[in-house]
């Protein structure tokens, strides 16, 4: 980069100062796709009203937000119909729907054949992440044995119930205050996701910013090296200031091709990194995975 020189009167005031208006320090932009996958630990699928005036709905008496969970869940999050509600597991699947527990099923994509209405998809990893506890359909069974053994008179009804928990229905409770929109989908927002990218969803995009100078050094010696090695450490050792391992670890095969801004010199920046250098800088630490490819 030229020399710049600029000149100015001073003076001995203390604390006086003067603004000097410069040329932009040259930069190039990148920008690193972060992608989160959906369903990788599976989904469980809840058939849910499809009108908010249901008058089965209205006679609950529900909170106005709950009432809304209840119909949009994916956008306004999965909620129980009395959270701190007194109903066990086993009075829960026994009827006694005010409870702290919403159920689904683990039958994907149909859902239980007794229910109808729409279905949603319950994301089980988002939702386990969010602080949800899911109650499967053992301990479903296990509850309802206990509950029989203390209600002797319910017998024949508790196990009509526990047949269809275990045969029809593969019950899976999700005890949770409110399972955010995020871990929600209907089968369209749901298709839109695995399209995205395979099997994931683009949610953030970092930009990562790297001076010139370095890289106009690097550009150089790349070249005269007849290597792309100079270049590729330099772009991890400025990368390294963005966070470590949390970019390291994210950024990886299509996901993490840097797409370069400016055309020329710079365009051999283009697709250095992958998954394997942002990996491996993220676990052994960006100056230490670049030194190993250049000395800087």
């Amino acid at each position: 980069m030229p020399a710049f020189e600029f000149k100015t009167g001073t003076n001995t005031k203390e604390g006086s100062r003067h603004e000097v208006a410069s040329h932009h320090m040259p930069a190039r932009a990148f920008f690193f796709i972060v992608v989160d996958e959906v369903g990788k630990e599976g989904f469980l699928v809840r058939n849910i009203y499809t009108m908010p005036n249901s008058p089965y709905l209205a006679n609950m008496d529900l909170a106005p937000l709950v009432k809304l969970s209840q119909v949009e869940p994916e956008r306004h999050g999965l909620m129980p119909k009395k959270w701190g509600g007194a109903p066990s597991i086993a009075e829960h699947v026994m009827g006694d729907h005010m409870s702290s527990y919403v159920s689904s099923s683990s039958i994907f994509p149909q859902g239980s054949p007794r229910f109808e209405g729409r279905s949603v998809y319950i994301d089980i990893k988002k939702a386990k992440a969010s602080g949800a506890r899911l109650v499967s359909t053992e301990e479903i069974l296990a509850s309802l044995r206990d509950y029989k053994a203390k209600n002797p008179h319910l017998a024949k009804r508790v196990d009509q119930i526990a047949k269809y928990v275990s045969d029809l229905d593969k019950e899976v409770l999700v005890h949770s205050e409110r399972v955010p929109p995020k871990a929600i989908f209907n089968p369209g927002s749901l298709k839109v996701a695995q399209i995205a990218s395979g099997a994931g969803r683009v949610v953030q995009v970092l930009g990562i910013v790297l001076t010139a100078y370095d890289l106009e050094q690097a550009s150089e010696k790349s070249f005269r090296a007849k290597s792309v090695k100079p270049i590729s450490a330099e772009v991890i050792r400025q990368a390294g200031g963005w966070g470590g391992a949390v970019v390291g670890f994210k950024i990886g095969g299509a996901g993490g091709v840097m797409l370069g801004i400016e055309t020329g010199p710079g365009a051999i920046l283009t697709g250095l990194a992958g998954g394997i250098i942002g990996g491996a800088a993220g676990y052994f630490g960006f100056d230490w995975i670049a030194d190993h490819i250049d000395k800087n």
